[in-house]
C-alpha cells in the first residue's frame, strides 16, 4: 500500500504511540525513559516518544501479522467483483447513455471541469452557504459564456451542468424564464427580452408559488389591475399570503421575473396571466420602488440556490409587459382570450417538465445505487471464526435484498423516462398539426409517473444511505447531499398526492366510459375489460412462472382494476349515487384514489420496462448475456412490486397463500443469481467519479484512503489544535494556563 506522505506519517505516529503506551503499561518502564532529552511529562498525560527503536517496531509488527493475514484491500475486492460479471458493463453503458461517442464526451467534459477553478469539487463538501451560492453562479455563468462563445455546444453545456451538480441562481433563468419568453412572449416581446436574457444582461426567474398557495393555482392572490388611462397594470400583494415564496434565484440573483398574477380589467377577474416584471435596478441591483425581495433562509438542501420572497406595493407596469403571444389586452382594457388550442399548448409545457422529472428520477437513483453497491462490495464485516477473512457486506442477504431491487428500479425508471420523453415528442409532432388528442392520456400517465418515480427515488436514496452504515451519514459519501437536493421533487411541479388525484380522475372517467359504450384508450384500455378482470384468478402452479413478465403484469393489472372499481364504488356511495370529482364526497375518498393512481402507475412502469428490454432483445443490438441480466432485473422489479402490496392480491383471493409464498422464494433466487453482476450493473450506468463526488462510490474501490484524504482537506483541520483551543479549551486543559490563572 502506498500512502500519501501526510497520511502515512499520521498513521505511523499513531501506531507507534499506541504500541509504546501498551509497552509502558505492560513492562512498568517509565515513559520518561524514552522521552526526548530535556522534556518533562505533564501530570495526567501519558508521554509519547516521537520515534521508536527497532525493538519496539518489531514488537508492533508482530502484532500486525495476524491482522494483515486476513486483510483484503478494497481495490482488490473491486477487481474481483468485475471479474465475476456475466456480461459486458460497457455495452450496457453505451446503450443507456445514447452511444459510445456521448459516453466518451461525458468523460472528456468531466476532465475539463475538474481542471477549472470553478469546477473543482475537492472541497465541495466544506463550503458554507455563501461560498456555495457564489461558486454555483461562477460555474453557471462560466458554462453559459462558453456556450455563447461557441467553445462548446448547448448540449455540451447542459451535460456540463449535470456533471457539475452545483445548482445556483441561474437554474430557473435557464429552465423557466427563457423558455417562458419563447413560448408565451409575442414576437415583439421576444425581440426585446430574449437577447438581453441570452447575454445575461438581465437574469430572470418564474414567480408563481405564494406563501399561502402552491398547487391550487386559481387561489393565487397577487393582482395585476389594468388602468386604461395610463395603459399600465398596478401590481399589488394584497395579503400576507400573497407574498411570492420559493422561486429559485429570486432572493439575491434575479433582476426580472415572469410574474403569475390575477388579471383584473374593467372590474372582472380573468385569472392567472404572466407578466414580465422588473424587480431590481440594473445599475445597483437593489430592489425597485414598491418591491420587497429577500432570501427565504436555509433549507433542507439546495442551499446554493437563493430561493426568495417577493412583495409588491402598488407597482406600475406598462401594458406591453403582459405576455401576449396568446391572451391580449387592448389599450382600452378589452380582454382577448387565447384560442382554446393555444390554451392547451401552454398546458402541455407543464407536462413536458413532468416528463423530464420522470427521466431524471432514474438517473438520480442510479447514482445512489452506484455508491451503495460499490461500497458494500468492498466493505467487509464479521468473520465466521478467527483467522478467516471477513464477509463482504453485499454478500449478506438483507443487504443484497435492500440494494439490488433499487438497482432494478433505477433501470426501470430510466427506461420509462426515455419512453415518457418519446411520448411527449410524438405529442409535439401531432400538436404542430393541431391535434391534441394525446394530451389527456399523456397528462394522466406523467402525473402518476412523476409521483411514483420521485417517491421511489426519494425512498431509494435514503435506503442506500442507511445501507452504507455510519459512513453513509458522512457528506463525503455523496448520499446526504444527493438526498437533500433531490427530495424536493416530491413537491415541486405538482405535489405528488395531488398529481395522483388527477391521474385517478382520468382512470375513473375511463372506467365510467367503458360502462356507457366509450372504450378506454391508451394505458387505461384494460379497464374496458374490468368485469372479466375482477373475476380473474392467478394461474401460477410452478415457482418460476412468477418470473414471467406476463404473469407479473396480470397480477398488477388485476390489482389496478379492482382498486379502481372499489374506489368508484366508494365515491358513488359518498356522493349519493353519482360520481363527483370535487366536493365533500370526493374529499372523503382521496386515500383510495391515491392507491388507484399508484397501482396504475406501477402497472405502466413494469409494462414499459418489460417492453423496452424485449425491444432490445428483438433488435439484436446487445449480447444475449446483457439481455439476460436485464430480463432478470425486469423479473426482480416486478416481484418486488408484488411483494410490497401482496395483501391486495390476497385480500380478494386472486392469489392463494401458497402462490404468494412462491413470489418471495423467486425473489430470493433472483437475488442470488444477480449477486455476481451487482458491480457490473451499476458500472452499466456509466458514471464518472467526478459526477458522483463520493468517497464511497469510487470506481476503483479505494474508499478508505479517499475518506481520510478528503477529511484532511476540511478547514476544521487547518490547525492541529482546532478552533476552540484558544477561546474555550486552553484555560481548562493547559496546566500552565490553569497555574497562571491561580496567581
Amino acid at each position: 500500500m502506498t500512502w500519501p506522505l501526510s497520511v502515512k506519517t499520521s498513521v505511523d505516529h499513531t501506531y507507534a504511540n499506541r504500541t509504546l503506551y501498551r509497552a509502558t503499561r505492560e513492562t512498568g518502564v517509565e515513559s520518561r525513559s524514552v522521552l526526548a532529552e530535556g522534556t518533562a511529562p505533564i501530570d495526567g498525560q501519558v508521554s509519547m516518544a516521537p520515534q521508536v527503536d527497532d525493538r519496539l517496531r518489531k514488537l508492533a509488527d508482530a502484532s500486525s501479522e495476524p491482522i494483515l493475514a486476513v486483510h483484503v484491500e478494497p481495490t482488490d475486492d473491486m477487481v474481483s467483483e468485475r471479474a465475476r460479471a456475466s456480461f459486458d458493463s460497457e455495452e450496457l453503458a453505451i446503450e443507456l447513455n445514447g452511444g459510445r461517442a456521448l459516453l466518451e464526451k461525458k468523460a472528456q467534459l468531466a476532465q475539463m471541469l475538474a481542471e477549472t477553478e470553478w469546477g473543482d469539487k475537492s472541497k465541495r463538501y466544506f463550503l458554507n452557504r455563501e461560498e456555495e451560492h457564489v461558486g454555483g453562479l461562477k460555474a453557471a455563468t462560466a458554462i453559459w459564456d462558453m456556450v455563447r462563445q461557441k467553445k462548446i455546444s448547448m448540449e455540451e453545456g447542459s451535460l456540463m451542468r449535470t456533471l457539475l451538480f452545483m445548482p445556483g441562481g441561474l437554474e430557473l433563468h435557464i429552465g423557466m424564464f427563457i423558455p417562458a419568453l419563447m413560448s408565451q412572449g409575442s414576437p415583439e416581446q421576444q425581440a426585446k427580452w430574449l437577447p438581453m436574457a441570452q447575454k445575461l444582461e438581465i437574469i430572470g426567474t418564474y414567480a408563481q408559488t405564494e406563501l399561502g398557495h402552491g398547487t391550487f393555482v386559481r387561489g393565487l392572490e397577487t393582482t395585476a389591475t389594468y388602468d386604461p388611462e395610463t395603459e399600465h397594470f398596478i401590481i399589488h400583494s394584497p395579503t400576507l399570503t400573497s407574498t411570492k415564496w420559493w422561486p429559485g434565484g429570486l432572493g439575491k440573483t434575479s433582476t426580472h421575473v415572469i410574474l403569475m398574477a390575477r388579471l383584473f380589467t374593467k372590474g372582472k377577474d380573468y385569472g392567472m396571466h404572466a407578466f414580465i416584471t422588473p424587480i431590481r435596478d440594473l445599475a445597483t441591483h437593489k430592489p425597485l420602488p414598491g418591491v420587497t425581495i429577500g432570501d427565504i433562509g436555509p433549507k433542507f438542501g439546495y442551499n446554493g440556490v437563493d430561493n426568495g420572497f417577493l412583495r409588491f406595493e402598488y407597482v406600475k407596469l406598462p401594458r406591453d409587459h403582459m405576455m401576449m403571444r396568446y391572451a391580449k389586452i387592448s389599450p382600452e382594457g378589452d380582454y382577448m382570450p387565447p384560442p382554446p388550442a393555444n390554451a392547451k399548448a401552454a398546458y402541455a409545457t407543464m407536462v413536458y417538465v413532468r416528463a423530464t422529472i420522470v427521466e431524471d428520477a432514474g438517473w438520480i437513483l442510479a447514482r445512489a445505487t452506484t455508491i451503495a453497491v460499490r461500497y458494500n462490495a468492498v466493505r467487509r464485516q464479521t468473520a465466521a471464526k478467527a483467522g478467516e477473512k471477513e464477509l463482504q457486506v453485499l454478500d449478506y442477504q438483507n443487504t443484497n435484498a435492500e440494494l439490488m431491487p433499487l438497482v432494478a428500479a433505477a433501470y426501470a425508471l430510466i427506461f420509462v423516462g426515455k419512453s415518457g420523453i418519446g411520448m411527449y415528442n410524438q405529442f409535439e409532432k401531432e400538436r404542430d398539426q393541431g391535434n391534441f388528442e394525446l394530451l389527456p392520456e399523456l397528462h394522466a400517465i406523467l402525473s402518476g409517473m412523476k409521483a411514483l418515480s420521485t417517491w421511489i427515488t426519494c425512498d431509494g436514496i435514503e435506503a442506500c444511505r442507511r445501507g452504507c452504515g455510519g459512513h453513509g451519514y458522512s457528506l463525503l459519501s455523496g448520499l446526504p447531499t444527493l438526498y437533500a437536493s433531490y427530495v424536493q421533487n416530491a413537491t415541486w411541479e405538482g405535489d405528488n398526492n395531488v398529481l395522483c388525484l388527477q391521474s385517478a380522475r382520468y382512470l375513473l372517467k375511463n372506467l365510467l366510459g367503458s360502462q356507457t359504450g366509450r372504450a378506454p384508450q391508451g394505458s387505461a384500455s384494460y379497464l374496458g375489460n374490468a368485469k372479466a378482470e375482477i373475476k380473474s384468478k392467478c394461474e401460477v402452479s410452478k415457482a418460476k412462472q412468477w418470473r414471467e413478465p406476463d404473469v407479473q403484469l396480470a397480477a398488477l393489472r388485476h390489482r389496478a382494476t379492482r382498486l379502481c372499481i372499489e374506489a368508484a364504488q366508494s365515491l358513488m356511495k359518498a356522493c349519493g349515487g353519482d360520481l363527483q370529482f370535487e366536493g365533500p364526497g370526493w374529499n372523503s375518498c382521496t386515500v383510495d384514489m391515491i392507491r388507484v393512481a399508484k397501482a396504475h402507475s406501477m402497472l405502466v412502469l413494469q409494462q414499459t420496462f418489460a417492453d423496452a428490454v424485449h425491444k432490445l432483445q428483438r433488435a439484436g443490438s446487445m449480447s444475449s448475456q446483457t439481455v439476460t441480466v436485464l430480463q432478470r432485473l425486469v423479473s426482480l422489479f416486478g416481484l418486488t412490486a408484488l411483494l410490497k402490496d401482496l395483501g391486495d392480491l390476497l385480500e380478494d383471493d386472486y392469489a392463494s397463500r401458497q402462490q404468494a409464498s412462491l413470489i418471495r422464494q423467486q425473489q430470493y433466487a433472483l437475488l442470488r443469481e444477480l449477486r455476481p453482476d451487482a458491480v457490473a450493473l451499476v458500472d452499466g450506468f456509466g458514471f464518472e467519479d467526478y459526477l458522483l463526488n463520493s468517497s464511497l462510490g469510487r470506481k476503483d474501490g479505494d474508499v478508505y484512503r479517499s475518506l481520510l484524504e478528503v477529511a484532511q482537506r476540511s478547514p476544521f483541520n487547518d490547525t492541529e489544535e482546532g478552533p476552540a483551543w484558544k477561546p474555550v479549551l486552553e484555560a481548562r486543559l493547559n496546566p500552565n494556563a490553569r497555574a497562571n490563572a491561580k496567581l
